[in-house]
């Protein structure tokens, strides 16, 4: 594995990007880990012609926050959601590399420690769990490997967390 370029979470949406989010959601080779509807291309799609450019970073953060995953240059690479969570301070990662040709790089690791920082160090989260299908190997790889533990082992999914005291923790000894 070559190690990932550096990335960044931009919280900005533009039209681009949508269109980008457009064509991941419509490839099920990306789809098939995610809980999304099947119709979220088509809803994507009506919302760039119903929601003018400025209102549409307003419009992903409805439900929490969303962020393009983003190489130094270069168009978005993949997204990732925190998703506030019942008990105040918890919320849910949801991450996705859009571009096949870039899995296995270690982009995913490098977006799920940017939002972990993001959550814990700015927001002061108490604590992130991730829902991951018990098929989708790399994504449950990607979380352990940033400090994640498996609360919950189900049939479809594994349950894993961190708090900030163990985020703090694995990033000292990290």
């Amino acid at each position: 594995m070559k190690k990932a370029a550096s990335i960044f979470l931009r919280p900005e949406i533009r039209t681009c990007d949508v269109t980008q989010l457009i064509r991941w959601m419509e490839n099920p080779h990306i789809t098939r880990y995610l809980n999304e509807d099947e119709e979220i291309a088509d809803e994507l799609s009506a919302m760039l012609r119903e929601v003018p450019e400025p209102l549409l970073s307003l419009q992903f953060n409805r439900y929490g926050r969303f962020f393009l995953i983003c190489e130094d240059t270069g168009p978005a690479i993949g997204f990732v959601k925190l998703k506030e969570q019942g008990t105040k301070g918890c919320y849910e990662i949801v991450f996705a590399i859009g571009e096949e040709g870039l899995w296995g790089n270690g982009y995913g690791c490098s977006a799920i420690r940017a939002a972990l920082g993001t959550a814990f160090l700015e927001w002061r989260a108490q604590k992130v769990v991730a829902k991951i299908r018990v098929e989708n190997k790399r994504s449950i790889n990607s979380v352990r490997s940033c400090g994640l533990t498996c609360e919950y082992r189900g049939e479809k999914l594994h349950y894993f967390s961190t708090t900030a005291e163990d985020y703090l923790n694995h990033l000292l000894c990290g």
